[in-house]
């Protein structure tokens, strides 16, 4: 009784999960990665001189190890930093992102 419980509850967590990852794309503009204060394109993407004064940003001091996701928040860019950014850098890269209209940042060349 309990094997047949458990594959409709696995499928169901599994359909779950991939929802939740097609959502999460969905409003998803950009990711980025900055190793070493290089910065890479990783999906989606976004307006040249826009990523050239996040290479700027991403150098002084160089971050190392951060993940840059532009969202679409209620039809603004959002950004979210996952790594050791220090709070002014943060500023900074939101400052970059905010200053740029969000139809410019999903009309930019997109990576697959």
């Amino acid at each position: 009784m309990e094997a047949t419980l458990l594959v409709p509850v696995v499928f169901v967590l599994a359909a779950l999960g991939a929802l939740y990852v097609a959502a999460r794309r969905a409003v998803t503009v950009a990711e980025l990665e900055i190793e070493r204060g290089a910065v890479r394109v990783v999906r989606g993407g976004i307006a040249p001189p826009i990523l050239a004064d996040l290479r700027e940003v991403a150098k002084r001091p160089r971050l190392d190890g951060v993940r840059v996701r532009i969202l679409r928040s209620s039809g603004r860019a959002a950004v979210e930093l996952v790594g050791d950014v220090p709070p002014d850098q943060a500023q900074r890269i939101r400052n970059v992102v905010g200053r740029v209209p969000l139809a410019r940042l999903v009309n930019a060349p997109r990576r697959r």
